[in-house]
């Protein structure tokens, strides 16, 4: 059988950061050469003569003339054809370094005084040498060099449009110094290219940022993020992004790909590839990769990493028993927590070998005993039950000190708030009080970020305001939706849906999640709470320009990147156009808002991931009498069992005889229990809640239940005050002292006790009451809500009462 050659592609797919050895037989591909320039074959004096067209842009080309014939006449006595083939050898010389070469040419060992102006004159020397194409210097050395003519070399090889790019740089809002670094990087790719400005592409750009190690280039400071969707938006690049991709986002690997990183070459590559190709017509991309991983790198690459003559998959005892060892323990000793993943992935690859062998001649000779037997994955299930009660155990640790997290993050936003508002009143150059220190307010233009120092110590207000302003709106989000956070950074300007009410014609805001893990679309109500966070985020967004932008998501389980659309959590960074955050992000948002909340449980300071608001927020929903499977629906689970696992603080025997409860009744009646909610049983839910509405507010009792405080609203607990009646409430309490007073006239003690304590209550009202108006938007509150249907996809839709323009 012949052995189909190694896919080299792999090795320039490795991501920029990934400092992990390639496998063995993979070396990175040498880079391809660099095409030579229209002068490469001139002689010195016709360069010189060309020197002239320089002068526009270089006043003192004159002045150059003999270092510039001091450079050519050092590289002519190198061997090579053409002054292209030279530079190679001679950069190949004086490597990278910005002194080295000019050494060379000055014919000194050191920068002295002596020797010093002319060093520094061939800097100047080289600008008309690249602006003429010459030669074309590598990305590499380039980036080494600190030459201050890119500018001026943009200028001269298309003036027109350097000018048009200028200005649009304006137009867009990109910071100056932004602005500045995208001309002078695009001046680099203009050099090596030899392209002029209006001539370069997408290809040109990236190929900076793959070919530069990440020491040697910042993206964000190389102003590529400011000029790439600039010169998207005038048609002079061609991409599916219009933001600048980031050297992370390599697209999805195929099959082949996914095999040849892990160097496997025998016999054994190509029914390895066969069977992920198999294998994925069901799977996503994500779960491909696992399953790739787990075989051709867990499993196959360490067994002919121990064993070079393995030709098949048939493994002796000591092999199997050695891989099993080898896999339960990571590469620095820690135990690895997906084995269990392993054994299955690994068992029903011979599993499946072995039932396609009898349909296909071809995986018959690669038919053999499993390694793995069916007694070995047995202890997944204990495995799971240690994951699900670790699970509810932290849940039930975070849950009672969520509130003080939320907390937090409403203290960090108004502090940050008032900050940057004094510092903006104030204005650049005067100071303001912190904490009892004066700090000076600086900003360098009118939309650059503001800023204070003191003592050498700068603060970024604006940066500070912004990030409190996200984690504060995330973990709003988080808490009240209980989404996965793929599904908060997906949501967009449409996701806001009304829903009127049959029986009131109440309009109920609805929040729309696309399909994601499950692909199940799924519309649950958005309290008045989330509401106001999502209203106070598309202001955010749309200040600027008065409307959404449109953004791209990069999926980085899928590799690809989103349809643009007016996605909610975007923020700038930097002077860069808007970008959806990432999980990165909001992790980062969320560990920094912990750290500073100080919120220690059992003497140990926690952390809160986005899924922890997943499990507390299913957690609070059963634990205040919602029904199971209207959870599920809220989840977007796909399983009710799944659903049942978030109930972290049942007692351990009430989740057992629930479950046999449930157990019983699948069997008598498994059609009628386990469904999807009816329009009938929907409708049932939403007059629940329809009939708690009262005068001062609405009823905050578990779904299903009665009033159990013989309606004494304005004592009980679970009113929730409407601020837009203080009016109301404010009549009230004034009756009430009135007959308070007019009790203790005639001495009925007892009334007179009993109204105080209503009193009281109404009190502590009033200022709830005071607090959520506080915390409320002015004016009236548009959101642009499109049409939507009813949640239940059996029922028959609505009439939309408004339609998005």
């Amino acid at each position: 059988m012949t052995t189909p050659p190694i896919n080299k592609i792999q090795t320039a797919r490795r991501s920029w950061n990934d400092h992990t050895p390639p496998p063995q037989g993979q070396q990175p591909p040498a880079l391809p050469p660099i095409p030579p320039g229209p002068l490469t074959s001139a002689s010195i004096e016709d360069i010189i003569n060309r020197l002239e067209h320089c002068r526009p842009y270089w006043p003192q080309v004159h002045e150059h003339r003999a270092r510039i014939r001091r450079l050519l006449g050092h590289l002519r006595q190198l061997p090579g054809e053409t002054w292209q083939d030279r530079w190679a050898l001679f950069e190949g010389q004086v490597g990278h370094d910005a002194l080295t070469w000019r050494l060379r040419i000055a014919g000194g060992s050191s920068k002295n005084t002596k020797n010093r102006n002319e060093v520094e004159g061939l800097n100047a020397a080289m600008g008309p040498l690249l602006a003429l194409d010459v030669m074309r210097p590598s990305h590499r050395w380039l980036a080494g060099q600190r030459f201050a003519f890119w500018k001026a070399l943009s200028r001269f090889r298309d003036p027109a449009h350097t000018a048009e790019l200028e200005n649009a740089l304006v137009h867009a809002k990109a910071s100056p110094a932004q602005a500045t670094s995208g001309i002078l990087t695009l001046g680099r790719i203009q050099a090596h290219t030899g392209k002029s400005i209006r001539q370069l592409t997408a290809e040109d750009i990236l190929d900076l940022t793959t070919q530069l190690p990440g020491k040697l280039i910042d993206v964000s400071r190389s102003g590529l993020t400011a000029v790439w969707p600039v010169l998207h938006g005038l048609g002079w690049i061609r991409h599916d992004s219009g933001t600048m991709p980031t050297r992370l986002r390599v697209g999805p690997k195929t099959v082949d790909e996914m095999v040849d990183y892990y160097g496997i070459t025998g016999p054994c590559r190509e029914p390895l590839i066969r069977y992920l190709q198999v294998r994925s017509a069901g799977l996503d991309y994500a779960s491909l990769c696992a399953l790739g991983r787990y075989l051709a790198g867990l499993f196959f690459a360490d067994i002919v990493k121990h064993d070079p003559d393995q030709r098949s998959f048939a493994l002796t005892p000591e092999q199997a028993a050695g891989w099993k060892a080898r896999v339960k323990v990571k590469a620095d000793g820690s135990p690895r927590r997906e084995v269990y993943s392993v054994f299955f992935s690994v068992r029903a690859f011979y599993l499946d070998i072995s039932q396609w062998a009898l349909e296909d001649a071809f995986w018959a000779q690669w038919v053999a005993p499993s390694p793995v037997t069916f007694a070995e994955t047995r202890g997944y299930v204990k495995h799971r039950r240690a994951t699900i009660a670790t699970m509810q155990q932290r849940t039930r640790e975070l849950a009672p000190v969520l509130p003080r997290l939320v907390e937090a993050a409403e203290q960090a936003l108004r502090a940050a708030e008032a900050t940057l508002a004094d510092a903006k009143m104030a204005g650049a150059g005067q100071t303001i009080d912190m904490d009892g220190e004066a700090w000076e307010v600086f900003q360098s233009s009118e939309y650059a970020h503001v800023r204070i120092r003191r003592n050498g110590k700068d603060r970024d207000l604006s940066f500070e305001e912004d990030n409190a302003f996200w984690t504060w709106a995330l973990v709003e989000t988080l808490r009240h939706t209980g989404a996965r956070i793929e599904e908060v950074l997906e949501l967009v300007h449409m996701s806001i849906q009304p829903y009127k009410v049959p029986a009131t014609g109440e309009t109920i805001p609805l929040l729309h999640f696309a399909p994601s893990k499950t692909d199940t679309e799924r519309l649950m109500v958005a309290g008045p709470e989330l509401v106001h966070v999502l209203y106070r985020v598309l202001s955010r967004i749309t200040k600027d320009t008065g409307s959404a932008p449109l953004t791209q998501r990069w999926d980085s389980a899928e590799k690809v990147l989103s349809s643009p659309l007016p996605h909610l959590f975007v923020r700038r960074r930097g002077a860069g156009p808007p970008n959806v955050m990432t999980t990165a992000t909001v992790s980062t948002l969320l560990n920094d808002l912990a750290r500073r909340a100080h919120i220690k449980v059992s003497g140990a300071e926690v952390r809160f991931t986005p899924h922890d608001f997943r499990r507390i927020f299913a957690t609070e929903a059963l634990a205040s009498g919602l029904p199971p499977h209207i959870v599920q629906v809220l989840m977007g689970h796909a399983s009710l069992a799944t659903t049942q696992g978030y109930a972290a603080i049942y007692p351990r025997d009430v989740i057992r005889h629930h479950r046999t409860f449930i157990e019983k009744r699948r069997v008598i009646r498994p059609t009628e229990e386990y469904r999807e909610p009816t329009a009938a049983e929907w409708d049932e839910f939403e007059a629940h809640f329809v009939q708690r509405k009262l005068s001062l507010g609405s009823c905050g009792r578990a779904y299903g239940t009665g009033c159990q405080h013989e309606h004494a609203c304005l004592r009980c607990a679970l009113l929730r005050p409407d601020p837009s009646q203080i009016n109301r409430l404010q009549d009230i309490i004034d009756n009430l002292e009135e007959r308070i007073t007019e009790a203790e006239q005639h001495g009925w003690i007892g009334d007179a006790e009993g109204l105080r304590v209503t009193l009281n209550s109404a009190e502590m009202k009033l200022a709830q009451m005071f607090k959520l108006q506080s915390r409320q938007m002015p004016g009236a509150v548009d959101l642009g809500i499109p049409t939507v249907g009813r949640p239940n996809r059996h029922a028959d839709p609505p009439k939309p009462d408004s339609q998005m323009s």
